[in-house]
């Protein structure tokens, strides 16, 4: 996570983030992904080359491009402009989405 601290972001595990947000322990954690607040939607596709950049975009978690990295869902979101990452959760009945680059420290 040293990324996280080198962008000004407060440094969280992943079980920081289960008790933040108040998800049960046993809640899995699938990965990171890109988010668009604004439109409510999710990166599900991504390809990026010399010549062009291909981004398609889903309305729902299930369908969204999972990063087991923070650094590879960072450097993705710098692509996306006006997007956050997000950790995603099977909570057993849903896929909950955490805010995780939303809030700079101070």
């Amino acid at each position: 996570m040293r990324i996280a601290k080198a962008l000004g972001l407060r440094e969280m595990s992943i079980n920081d983030v289960k008790k933040e947000y108040g998800l049960s322990q046993d809640a899995t954690f699938l990965g990171y992904g890109v988010h668009l607040e604004k439109s409510d939607e999710f990166l599900a596709a991504f390809d990026e080359s010399h010549h062009a950049t291909r981004k398609a975009w889903a309305t729902t978690p299930e369908a969204a491009l999972m990063f087991q990295s923070f650094a590879d869902a960072h450097d993705t979101s710098k692509a996306c402009a006006g997007s956050i990452i997000v950790g995603m959760f099977d909570t057993g009945d849903q896929i909950f989405v955490a805010g995780i680059t939303g809030i700079r420290s101070v």
